[in-house]
């Protein structure tokens, strides 16, 4: 029996449970109409739950749009390989995730914690939140260094296409942490289901017939977990290429405060042409003849279809004589497919002067 939880008394032998709402989620997940069609071949052995997917969600599911603070990412197709213990291991001491995968929901996207891979704060001693920096469109996700995109939050556009019978009715999950334990929004359409505070420390509790699990919060900030109840373990693996750029550098972007308007994706030939377009805020840049200008409130574009047909921010050298970071757009278009219409991207501050050749901090982010 799981460590000390809330509404779970043992006297005298026997165990009784707070019934206020006696719900009952169950403990055999190992069907694949628990998952959406985004997840593939599903399978189970006595041990595990196993499947694929790409990592994107439905194609309804409005990414990017709403974000105020990108790394200038896009969501690209991955590789996963998931493996869900079927049997979780209830852990000696509860761990706490710091900046990482947490899960996978059931479309295959996976499950991060609140916080980015930012420096941690001094004074709290937290990194920063995802949620609060910005970084986060409609759904509760975004696309991360490796332009994977994940769920920083309760996956909302996922809870609301599987809708009020699968959650509160049905008790379907909507996804599972790396411990095995399923995760639930009990309480999401329905107040009469919320257990919010029936809750442990982890946002886990047990139903009716014992078996533990893990609650979303129904309002924000949309916490997913706050630590692990059952031995957390390795549970994906995924290949994946870096987007390149003209010189076969890999581009891991910029961190801009851009306010995210929309984006696409178009397959042109062998190609997927990503666009994002928004409003730079605020970001002084260099151009041409080498002087700065201070770019406000200005509609841009970020692209990329290949090696040579892109556009993004990148850091410009350091100078003496330069007051903070400055930035410059590079643009390529050598090679780009005559689907793509660069021309009616906002490009006329592209640099085109000396090759700059500073890289910021490389990603920290581990592949799975």
């Amino acid at each position: 029996m799981p460590s000390p939880l809330n509404n779970l008394l043992i006297l005298t032998g026997a165990v009784w449970l707070n019934l206020a709402h006696a719900h009952t989620v169950g403990n055999d997940h190992c069907d694949e109409a628990y998952f959406t069609q985004e997840a593939s071949g599903v399978r189970c052995s006595d041990r595990h739950i196993t499947f694929s997917s790409i990592g994107l969600p439905a194609k309804d599911h409005t990414l990017m749009r709403g974000i105020t603070a990108t790394n200038q990412q896009f969501p690209v197709a991955h590789d996963y390989q998931f493996k869900i213990a079927r049997q979780p291991t209830v852990a000696t001491r509860k761990i706490k995730p710091d900046s990482g995968p947490i899960g996978v929901a059931v479309n295959g996207v996976p499950l991060f914690d609140p916080t980015t891979q930012g420096p941690v704060d001094r004074a709290t001693g937290l990194r920063p939140n995802a949620l609060a920096a910005g970084e986060l469109d409609a759904c509760g996700g975004h696309a991360g260094r490796g332009d994977d995109y994940h769920y920083h939050t309760a996956p909302l556009c996922l809870i609301q296409q599987l809708g009020e019978v699968a959650i509160e009715q049905e008790k379907r999950p909507i996804g599972f942490a790396m411990d095995g334990y399923p995760i639930h929004a009990l309480g999401w359409f329905d107040k009469a289901n919320a257990v919010e505070n029936e809750l442990d420390a982890c946002r886990g509790m047990v139903d009716s017939t014992g078996q533990y699990f893990y609650n979303v919060k129904t309002t924000s900030d949309w916490d997913i977990l706050s630590c692990f109840n059952g031995e957390p373990r390795g549970f994906a693996k995924d290949r994946f290429d870096m987007r390149l750029n003209k010189n076969g550098k890999e581009i891991t972007g910029l961190p801009l405060r851009m306010s995210v308007s929309s984006y696409t994706d178009q397959v042109v030939g062998n190609d997927v042409c990503r666009v994002m377009q928004g409003t730079l805020q605020k970001e002084q840049l260099l151009t041409t003849d080498g002087s700065v200008t201070e770019l406000r409130n200005e509609e841009v574009t970020i692209f990329y279809c290949n090696a040579n047909c892109y556009g993004n921010f990148e850091e410009a050298d350091r100078r003496p004589t330069f007051r903070g970071r400055v930035a410059y757009y590079e643009l390529e278009t050598s090679a780009c497919p005559a689907a793509v219409d660069v021309s009616s991207f906002n490009t006329t501050f592209a640099y085109f002067g000396p090759a700059q050749t500073y890289k910021g901090k490389q990603s920290t982010k581990k592949k799975q």
